[in-house]
């Protein structure tokens, strides 16, 4: 590896995230039911730039926040980690992002809300003002919240200055959102309900998630993942295609183990690793994040997912 510290454009949603587990198996309606209840910072974009700082990187994210203690919160903690914040945008007289995760007590994601409507306030006049942000950066990483406008100068500006563009698709409902720019995405991190929704297609079995993989490399995609939570993922790229399995944790939280993956992914490929040694790289930093209650891992380093890989 290098000493020079790679230079990466994260563009994309921030806000405060509030995760609520269940502690019994019963719900009760319209009543106060029993859990554990914990805060802490979320957003798909935010979780890659702090994910890519403490893997070394130069990072410098453009989000909204609004003018309250929860966006100051964010930036102090943002500014702790070394990500760069200097463009983003403090919106005068709104709350910061959010999103609440009602997990039942066998983990599975019971139900979700989001609130993430700041982010499109990020306008393609703002990003052309800034295009020297995207002439200076290695790779750009994207969630889908961005607008439909922000999006298509994102990509035209990418394309002018020859960066790559790294998109998870954050949810299947803004999945389709990147469906135009599909032949312009370098790295697509996505899980199976996304793949689907950008595939229109269903994918039920493992065989039919690989032949989605590499129908999306075949669609212009350069690295497809589409991810199989404990099962471990399956990618695709023009000239090679595969299954690799998790890693072993103890879990503690799922919570940003895909933004971890996708952050690490990113890194190896900027590092020059070939395809498939990212992607393992990107399954340790996911493994990594699986054992600590963060959504994002204090712990996470270079060396660490090293140890990992060496395991």
């Amino acid at each position: 590896m290098n000493n020079t510290e790679h230079q990466a454009l994260v563009i994309g949603a921030a806000g405060l995230d509030m995760k609520v587990r269940a502690q019994s198996l019963a719900i009760e309606v319209g009543q106060s039911n029993p859990g554990h209840i914990r805060w802490g910072w979320g957003g798909v974009a935010r979780n890659i730039a702090e994910n890519l700082a403490r893997l070394g990187a130069d990072v410098q994210f453009l989000t909204v926040l609004g003018d309250d203690e929860s966006g100051q919160q964010l930036l102090a903690h943002l500014h702790s980690v070394g990500v760069h914040t200097e463009a983003s945008i403090i919106a005068p007289g709104q709350e910061t992002g959010a999103s609440v995760e009602l997990y039942h007590l066998d983990e599975r994601l019971w139900v979700a809300f989001d609130d993430m409507r700041l982010t499109h306030e990020i306008t393609s006049g703002y990003l052309n003002r800034r295009r020297r942000m995207f002439r200076d950066a290695e790779v750009i990483c994207i969630d889908a919240n961005l607008s439909a406008p922000a999006l298509q100068t994102i990509f035209r500006l990418a394309g002018k200055y020859g960066v790559p563009v790294c998109a998870d698709p954050t949810t299947a409902l803004l999945a389709p959102r990147l469906h135009p720019y599909l032949n312009e995405i370098a790295v697509l991190t996505s899980n199976r309900l996304e793949a689907e929704a950008l595939l229109g297609e269903q994918l039920p079995d493992e065989e039919a998630i690989l032949q989605g993989a590499r129908h999306l490399a075949q669609m212009g995609v350069g690295l497809a993942i589409i991810t199989l939570g404990a099962e471990g993922l399956l990618y695709a790229t023009s000239e090679e295609s595969g299954r690799l399995p998790a890693f072993q944790a103890d879990v503690v939280d799922p919570v940003g183990a895909g933004e971890a993956l996708a952050a690490a992914v990113v890194y190896g490929l900027v590092e020059g690793f070939p395809p498939l040694e990212a992607v393992r790289l990107g399954l340790a930093a996911a493994a990594q994040t699986l054992i600590c209650k963060e959504t994002v891992c204090p712990t996470l380093s270079l060396e660490r997912l090293y140890d990992r890989l060496v395991v």
